[in-house]
């Protein structure tokens, strides 16, 4: 009998010390990933109907309208103005769908719960300041329009990045989705839970073929994204960690479209990759003040993220890759009719169908190829429906739409800053 107590008490007594490892755990160890996890919607729910920062394009297009007090006892609804074109970057904010995009990982910033939003003097420690912050982007809203009509009816994605600062200056993936479908409580709306496409650009990791469709300079940046397979650091949520990419020189190349552009970006900073991000600063300000006059600001500056290529072999890249535009014909020009010179580099994807019938495609393009300010890469779906001739030569699609996206970045830095909106 004795010992069946004692074992009794020996079994309670390891129940309640997993118990409380279990209740540390949540209450502490993981409370913060639990909080920002997606499937979590309590903190968006209760966040809903609160002031709330805008959501600002480089260029000063309001693709998040922000929310101010409500004196009606209603409680607002976020508005995206701009639909499905930023949806997988800005997300979206409701109460039944949760929160997504810079929605949730700039969450703390939007409400003015961060504390170099809310505290501004010492007086705001001991009150509630009702302030808010504005996130503006880096993304240019001209650039993001014309890698959504380049890319067309094409399932992939356009990337754009400034290759000396890491800021990304569009972030086009297709299929997208419209958040106010998400956040309206109207009959017909998307359901809490509905599976959403993901985000082609930096959500999703694509097998590149190695084949005779790759060129000498191709392989060669190929080799440098082996070097740093992970995730870029990119400062939006869902980016996957690179741990179903394998190892070793024999595994398949993986890689996501942003992966492709940072690795471009890389080959003009001596081989270093810059962290990629879309948030150039935050603005803090009252909820009831104007966003054109913020108390403060809080800028994103660049970061290292590690080394791609060895510095003495970038220059033959590049004159590798400036000699298969030259090949190629490809030229661009952003304005005034004078010609700009590229560097490209590109090639096909595996047919996920392994029938070998369906042309994938991926490009990257430097520009100007003498001193490069702009990498951009462009990635096409596999889809038998809108194979244009020869798959072989489907990678020329996708070196036209990085052209053209180049073409429209550089045109916009034509313009003097006093011209600018």
């Amino acid at each position: 009998m004795r010992g069946r107590i004692i074992r009794l008490t020996a079994v309670l007594a390891a129940g309640f010390a997993i118990l409380l490892a279990q209740l540390t755990n949540l209450g502490f160890v993981s409370a913060d990933g639990l909080r920002s996890h997606e499937l979590n919607t309590r903190a968006a729910a209760a966040a809903v109907g609160n002031p709330r920062g805008a959501i600002v394009s480089a260029d000063g297009e309001v693709l998040a309208l922000p929310i101010d007090h409500d004196d009606t006892g209603q409680r607002l609804l976020r508005e995206y103005p701009h639909g499905p074109l930023y949806a997988h970057v800005v997300g979206y904010l409701g109460a039944a769908a949760g929160a997504s995009g810079i929605e949730r990982s700039y969450d703390s910033e939007l409400s003015g719960a961060a504390t170099g939003i809310a505290v501004q003097e010492l007086a705001d420690l001991f009150a509630d300041s009702g302030r808010v912050g504005d996130v503006m982007l880096t993304l240019h809203h001209g650039v993001q329009l014309t890698a959504r009509a380049a890319l067309g009816d094409r399932n992939g994605a356009v990337v754009v990045i400034d290759t000396s600062t890491g800021a990304l200056i569009a972030m086009w993936s297709r299929p997208s989705f419209d958040p106010e479908a998400l956040v309206s409580p109207a009959p017909g709306a998307v359901q809490a839970g509905a599976r959403l496409p993901v985000a082609r650009a930096y959500q999703r990791h694509y097998v590149i073929a190695d084949d005779e469709s790759l060129s000498r300079a191709g392989v060669e940046l190929l080799a440098g994204t082996r070097r740093e397979p992970g995730s870029t650091g990119l400062d939006l949520p869902g980016e996957p960690d690179g741990s179903d990419m394998g190892s070793g020189d024999d595994a398949p190349v993986r890689l996501t479209p942003l992966q492709l552009a940072a690795a471009a970006a890389a080959i003009a900073n001596d081989g270093i990759r810059l962290r990629p991000h879309v948030v150039g600063r935050v603005d803090s300000r009252s909820a009831e003040g104007d966003l054109a006059t913020p108390d403060a600001s809080f800028k994103t500056r660049p970061r290292d993220a590690g080394r791609l290529f060895d510095a003495a072999s970038t220059p033959g890249l590049l004159a590798r890759m400036a000699a298969a535009a030259q090949q190629a014909s490809v030229r661009l020009e952003p304005a005034d009719g004078v010609d700009v010179t590229a560097a490209i580099a590109n090639g096909r994807l595996a047919d996920p169908s392994e029938a070998g019938t369906r042309a994938g495609s991926w490009a990257v393009l430097l520009a100007p190829a003498d001193a490069p300010t702009v990498a951009v890469a462009v990635l096409i779906e596999p889809d038998a429906a809108l194979d244009i001739g020869n798959g072989r030569r489907s990678d020329t699609l996708a070196t036209m739409i990085a052209a053209t996206a180049a073409e429209a970045t550089l045109a916009l830095r034509a313009v003097p800053d006093s011209d600018r909106p």
